[in-house]
């Protein structure tokens, strides 16, 4: 997993990686559980190599390394020209963590969960007698849109209290399947991004956001 890679490489060895844990029954359970690789590949390798190859293209001087330890960074870009400096890539997610993992268990168990639809939880975790019920209904976008940008809001703030430096980028992967999934929606996104980057202001050199189809790539700074 920390294998150094070109974009390319990288992505294509996710896609591979995902595609031998779709095969199975177990494999699909692991990917969907919150097992802590399972999150380093989807949540951190997978967004460095898509940011990668979005900014870099099929370069083969450009080497990415992901970074499963504990410094203030979640990937290493490298350059085979020596005078470029290292970029150290910080990623985070403008979502609903705890709201993703109890769906993923209900599409685990059923093998189908409404994205959108309520949750109702009775149990805990902890006992094993916790049920999930997700309701099978509508929810207007304007709904959906709101809650995630009051999310993403969150997730840029939270950055702001971290020592970074000019040679740090953070990569904000976004929802753009269902909340960001037109263009007028992703207007909104980059103009409220900027707004909260402006007044948060984050150590960081640059700020994007990443798309988690890896169909969409923006610079908010």
């Amino acid at each position: 997993m920390e294998k150094t890679r070109t974009p390319r490489e990288l992505c294509d060895w996710v896609d591979s990686v995902t595609s031998v844990l779709s095969e199975t029954a177990d494999g699909k359970r692991y990917a969907r559980s919150g097992a802590t690789l399972r999150k380093k590949l989807w949540e951190e390798i997978r967004p460095l190599g898509l940011f990668a190859r979005h900014r870099y293209g099929s370069r083969s001087d450009v080497k990415c390394t992901p970074n499963l330890g504990n410094e203030n960074y979640d990937g290493r870009i490298d350059f085979d020209d020596k005078s470029t400096p290292s970029i150290y890539v910080e990623i985070t997610h403008a979502k609903d963590g705890h709201d993703e993992s109890l769906r993923l268990r209900v599409l685990s168990e059923n093998g189908t969960v409404n994205w959108l639809g309520p949750i109702a939880t009775s149990g805990t975790k902890a006992s094993g007698k916790q049920t999930i019920h997700v309701e099978n209904e509508s929810v207007n976008h304007k709904v959906t849109l709101a809650k995630n940008l009051k999310i993403l809001e969150e997730r840029i703030s939270s950055k702001s209290n971290k020592n970074y430096g000019p040679n740090h980028v953070l990569v904000i992967v976004i929802d753009d399947y269902i909340a960001f999934r037109n263009q007028d929606d992703r207007v909104v996104l980059a103009e409220r991004a900027k707004s909260v980057v402006d007044c948060a202001k984050p150590g960081f050199g640059e700020v994007f956001l990443l798309g988690s189809s890896g169909n969409y790539l923006a610079t908010v700074v």
